[in-house]
C-alpha cells in the first residue's frame, strides 16, 4: 500500500518540483534590472520591487484587483447560500441538476466569448438599456466612468462565477446528516430556520472551498478586462493584466516581480486551503 501511494505520487512531486523551480527562476529574474532599455541584466536587488510599487500603474491594477476580488467573494458567496439553499429542497433529483446546470453554464463558456457578449450588452444604445428604457427608467452609460466600470465588472463576474459557489455550497448541504434535520421539522422549523440555523453552520467546508476559489478565480482575472478595455485603458486593468503589459513592453524584471507577487499571494490563500482539507478529508479517519 505505501509503496503504490508512493508510486502514485511521483507524477505529483515532480511537477510540483517544476513549478517550484520556475518560481524561483522568476524571483531571480525579478531581482535583475532587465528591460528594453537595459538588454544586458544586472543585478539590482529589491530595487525592482520599490520601482514597481511606485508606479501609477501598479496602485491602478491592485486597487481594481482588490474590488474586483472583495465584490466577487462577497457577493458570490451570498448568492451560492440563497441558490444553493433553493436548490437543496426541490425535492425533485432531476429537476435540481436541471436548475444546476442553468447555474453552471456559464462556467462552460469561454471568458473571451462573454466579454464580447457583455460588452454588446452594455452599450448604451442597445443590450440593457432597452430594458430599462421600457420600465422607464434612466439610460446607464456603461463602462465610461469608474462607478459604472466598477458596476459592470461586478456584474460580469456574478454572472460568470457565482455557479461555484451553488455548486459546493449544494455539495455541502447535502452532506448534513438528514436526522438532524428531519428533528428540526417534526419540532416545526420552516426551510429559512433549517437553512440558516441547521443546514448552513454545518456546511462550513462548502465556505472554505467557495471563498478559495471565488478568490483565485477574481484575483486572477485577465480576459474581462483585457477584452472590453482593451491594453490601452488602465480604467479596468488587473494586476494580471498589468504583468502582460510590462512582460510585452520588454520592462521583464518588473512583469517578473509582479508575477511572484501575485503567486505568493495566490499561495498564502491556497496554501492554508490545502492543508485544511488535507487534515478534513484525507488524513482523517
Amino acid at each position: 500500500m505505501r509503496k503504490g501511494a508512493i508510486l502514485m505520487s511521483i507524477p505529483g512531486l515532480i511537477f510540483a518540483a517544476f513549478l517550484i523551480y520556475l518560481l524561483a527562476l522568476n524571483v531571480y529574474f525579478s531581482l535583475l534590472n532587465w528591460s528594453l532599455f537595459n538588454l544586458r541584466p544586472t543585478f539590482a536587488g529589491l530595487s525592482t520591487y520599490q520601482t514597481l510599487f511606485s508606479e501609477y500603474f501598479f496602485n491602478l491594477a491592485v486597487t481594481h484587483t482588490i474590488v474586483y476580488t472583495i465584490t466577487a467573494v462577497a457577493i458570490g458567496n451570498i448568492l451560492g447560500i440563497l441558490g444553493a439553499g433553493i436548490l437543496y429542497f426541490i425535492k425533485s433529483n432531476t429537476r435540481r441538476a436541471i436548475y444546476l446546470s442553468v447555474f453552471l453554464y456559464p462556467l462552460a463558456v469561454p471568458s473571451s466569448t462573454y466579454a464580447i457578449t457583455w460588452q454588446w450588452l452594455f452599450n448604451p444604445q442597445t443590450g440593457i438599456n432597452l430594458i430599462l428604457r421600457v420600465f422607464h427608467f434612466p439610460n446607464i452609460i456603461w463602462l465610461t466612468t469608474q462607478p459604472t466600470i466598477y458596476a459592470g465588472m461586478i456584474i460580469i463576474e456574478t454572472w460568470a462565477y457565482t455557479g461555484l459557489a451553488v455548486l459546493f455550497f449544494l455539495a455541502s448541504f447535502m452532506s448534513v446528516d438528514k436526522s438532524i434535520i428531519e428533528a428540526a421539522k417534526i419540532d416545526g422549523a420552516n426551510n429559512f430556520y433549517l437553512l440558516f440555523r441547521i443546514i448552513l453552520p454545518n456546511s462550513m467546508n462548502g465556505f472554505i472551498v467557495s471563498t478559495a476559489l471565488l478568490f483565485l478565480f477574481s484575483f486572477r482575472i485577465f480576459t474581462v478586462p483585457f477584452t472590453i478595455g482593451g491594453p490601452t485603458n488602465p480604467n479596468m486593468m488587473s494586476l494580471v493584466e498589468y504583468i502582460y503589459i510590462l512582460f510585452s513592453t520588454e520592462y521583464f524584471s518588473l512583469s517578473s516581480a509582479l508575477s511572484s507577487l501575485v503567486a505568493l499571494i495566490a499561495a498564502i490563500v491556497i496554501i492554508p486551503y490545502a492543508i485544511l482539507g488535507l487534515k478534513k478529508w484525507v488524513f482523517r479517519r
